[in-house]
């Protein structure tokens, strides 16, 4: 199989819920991390290490539009009297296809950023449930 060998643009970049766009987003960034621990006996020479578990954590960035319904989904996730629920088969699009990485995740943070001479902008924190997947098409 031949692969796209292009570089993907952030332009086409999208945050999809139930296959539905969340509009209005700036960007959106994914850490992935395996901790690894010390495993060294006295005596050792050289250092051994035994991996962790991995995880992975992220931001979205965008401008607060409350009418736009998977927007407000994931503001309601945080800012309700119950927060914490996982949200499921979130989808960060690299293009307008099957490229994406994708996982269940809970919003740990939710910040709103005003000034008077420009949009009401916010960075939601995230940090995923389970393993994050990738897909790529041919």
């Amino acid at each position: 199989m031949a692969y796209n060998t292009t570089p993907f643009h952030g332009k086409t970049a999208r945050v999809e819920k139930n296959d539905v766009a969340m509009d209005f987003t700036e960007g959106w960034n994914i850490n992935a991390d395996v901790p690894f621990d010390d495993i060294s006996a006295q005596g050792d020479d050289w250092e051994d290490q035994v991996a962790g578990i991995a995880k992975w954590t992220g931001q979205i960035k965008g401008y607060v539009v409350l009418g736009n319904t998977e927007q407000k989904a994931f503001v309601d996730n945080i800012v309700t009297a119950t927060p914490g629920t996982k949200l499921t088969d979130v989808k960060f699009l690299l293009d307008a296809s099957t490229n994406a990485f994708t996982g269940d995740l809970h919003i740990t943070k939710y910040a709103v950023d005003t000034s008077k001479s420009g949009k009401v902008s916010y960075t939601l924190d995230f940090k995923g449930s389970g393993a994050l997947s990738v897909t790529s098409s041919a």
